[in-house]
C-alpha cells in the first residue's frame, strides 16, 4: 500500500506520530510538508486580526496546491491523508479525488471558525471520508454535506510517550505536587489552577500562550508558570517528576477527549482528568486514572492522592497498560483508517 500524507510535519508533533504509525504498519508512506510551501506572512496575520469575518483567510497557497496535486499525479497512491487541510483548495480536492481516495483528519471543532478556513468549509462535501479527533465533528460534518464522517480520536506514540528515568535534581527543577502541561485558555482550566495556587498548593505549569495570563494572577506572582513548551521526553520528565498530572479538555473546542488523555498515562504518570461523557470509555475511574467535575471534587481528590503514594503509582501503571493494550496508540488509529479504506475499494 502506498499513501501520501500531508500536514505540518515536525519532530514531536502529531503529524510525526501519524507518519511513524504508517511506517510501523509497513505502509509505503510519502510526506507532503505544508510548511515547505506556505509561511503565514506578517501582512496575512494583520489581515486576519482585522478581518470582519471570523474565519481566517490564507493568501499565497497556490504553490502548495500545485505541488500537492503534482505529487499525487506522479505517485498515484492508494489514498491521500491530509491532516487539518485548511490550506487545500476545493478545486485541488476535486482533482485529487479523480485520481485516488482523499481523506481529511481534523483535530479541532469544525464550527470553531478561528482554526479553520473558507477553503476547508467549501471542501467538506468533496472528501471521500473525514476523520476527526473531535466527537461533535462526526455529526457536524455530515450536516455540512460530508460523504462519510467518523470519530477517530488522538492517541499516544510510545517512542515519544513513555516513562523516563529522572534524577533528584530534575525532580526538584521540573516537578511539583501538581503539574499541568497545556495551552493557556481563559476558561475552567485557568480558574481551577488559579484557585489551587491561591490555596497554597505546589503547582507548575508548562505550555503555550501563558503570557496571556493576567499579571495579577497568583500563578504569575508565585512563579508557577514556567513559560516553556514541552514535548516527548522532556514532557515525560515533567510528568514523572510530579505527583498529580492534571488534564483539562478545551471548552471552546468542545473536546470530550484530549491528546493528553492518552499521552499522560502512556508516560506512566498519574492523571487526574476533567470528567467528560467519553472519558470512562477510555480509562476506568480510580483504576487507570481518576476524574473530577467540580473544583471541590478536584481539590478533594488531589488531597487524597497526595496522601496515597502507592495507590497513585498503581493507578499510573494500570493506566499505561490500558493505553497500550486497549487500542489507544497511533498505530491502532491508522489501522482503523486503513480498514475504512479497504471497505471503499
Amino acid at each position: 500500500m502506498k499513501v501520501i500524507f500531508g500536514g505540518n510535519i515536525k519532530p514531536g508533533g502529531q503529524d510525526a506520530f501519524i507518519y511513524n504509525a504508517f511506517v510501523r504498519l509497513g505502509v509505503d508512506i510519502q510526506t507532503f510538508d505544508f510548511s515547505q510551501y506556505f509561511k503565514l506572512s506578517f501582512l496575512n496575520r494583520v489581515f486576519n486580526k482585522l478581518r470582519i469575518t471570523r474565519v481566517p483567510r490564507y493568501f499565497g497557497t497556490a504553490l502548495l496546491n500545485k505541488h500537492l496535486l503534482g505529487a499525487v499525479e506522479r505517485e498515484r497512491p492508494d489514498f491521500v491523508l491530509l491532516n487539518k487541510p485548511i490550506l487545500v483548495w476545493p478545486e485541488t480536492v476535486k482533482q485529487l479525488t479523480r485520481i485516488t481516495k482523499v481523506f481529511s483528519w481534523y483535530p479541532d471543532y469544525v464550527l470553531f471558525p478561528r482554526t479553520s478556513s473558507p477553503y476547508f468549509y467549501r471542501s467538506i462535501p468533496l472528501y471521500d471520508c473525514h476523520f476527526s479527533y473531535n466527537f461533535e465533528n462526526s455529526k457536524e460534518l455530515i450536516k455540512w454535506g460530508a460523504k462519510k464522517s467518523l470519530f477517530l480520536p488522538c492517541a499516544a506514540d510510545l517512542d515519544c510517550h513513555a516513562p523516563v528515568e529522572i534524577s533528584e535534581q530534575e525532580r526538584k527543577e521540573l516537578g511539583a505536587d501538581i503539574v499541568f502541561v497545556g495551552t493557556f485558555a481563559n476558561e475552567e482550566r485557568f480558574w481551577f489552577l488559579e484557585k489551587l495556587c491561591q490555596e497554597g498548593y505546589d503547582i507548575k505549569i508548562y505550555g503555550n500562550s501563558w503570557g496571556k495570563c493576567p499579571k495579577t494572577s497568583c500563578l504569575v506572582k508565585k512563579g508557577c508558570i514556567q513559560f516553556k513548551e514541552m514535548c516527548c521526553k522532556e514532557m515525560s520528565k515533567v510528568f514523572n517528576a510530579s505527583k498529580v498530572v492534571l488534564s483539562f479538555v478545551s471548552e471552546h473546542n468542545k473536546e470530550v477527549l484530549a491528546c493528553r488523555t492518552y499521552e499522560i498515562p502512556a508516560c506512566g504518570a498519574f492523571m487526574l482528568h476533567q470528567w467528560t461523557e467519553k472519558i470512562e470509555e477510555v480509562l476506568g475511574a480510580g483504576k487507570e486514572a481518576d476524574f473530577f467535575k467540580t473544583y471541590e471534587e478536584l481539590k478533594q481528590k488531589i488531597d487524597f492522592y497526595l496522601a496515597h503514594d502507592d495507590l497513585r503509582r498503581e493507578i499510573a501503571q494500570a493506566g499505561r497498560k490500558k493505553i497500550i493494550e486497549g487500542g489507544h496508540l497511533f498505530t491502532n488509529r491508522i489501522q482503523e483508517m486503513v480498514d475504512v479504506f479497504k471497505t471503499m475499494k
